[in-house]
């Protein structure tokens, strides 16, 4: 096994997003909501829940290595995962598949890889703006 301090640089580029581990773990504790399932509705909802969620994490992927623009439509398509991931966990919370604190921690999480993304796209239109920049 590889000690930490001997780690290279990652091999796959997207491995070095800070935004990609966090929609992984993201959709780890959404996975983790597997093992309350107490019914078949339960698992039904939960799947849908974990595959909007791994879904952010696969556009994420997908978009690094592409130009900018393509990335930055791929990181778009990762919003729209977060906002079905808003609404199951609003249906989880209905469906007493979480409480209420566990439903403002999803919400939370949402919020933070909604920010992030957003930030990552605004960077990508302010290098493309100044690239642009004629004296």
């Amino acid at each position: 096994m590889i000690s930490e301090s001997n780690k290279t640089s990652p091999f796959f580029k997207f491995e070095s997003l800070r935004i990609y581990h966090k929609s992984v773990d993201f959709s780890n504790a959404i996975v983790t909501l597997s093992n309350h399932c107490q019914t078949e509705a339960h698992h039904r909802l939960v799947g849908m829940f974990v595959t909007e969620a791994t879904q952010i994490t696969s556009n994420i992927i997908e978009g690094s290595s592409l130009p900018k623009n393509e990335f930055a439509d791929q990181l778009q398509k990762s919003k729209s995962c977060i906002g079905r991931c808003v609404a199951l966990c609003t249906l989880a919370q209905k469906q007493h598949l979480i409480d209420e604190t566990q439903e403002t921690d999803i919400r939370n999480e949402l919020m933070e890889l909604t920010k992030m993304i957003g930030a990552l796209i605004l960077s990508f239109q302010k290098h493309e703006s100044a690239s642009n920049f004629d004296l």
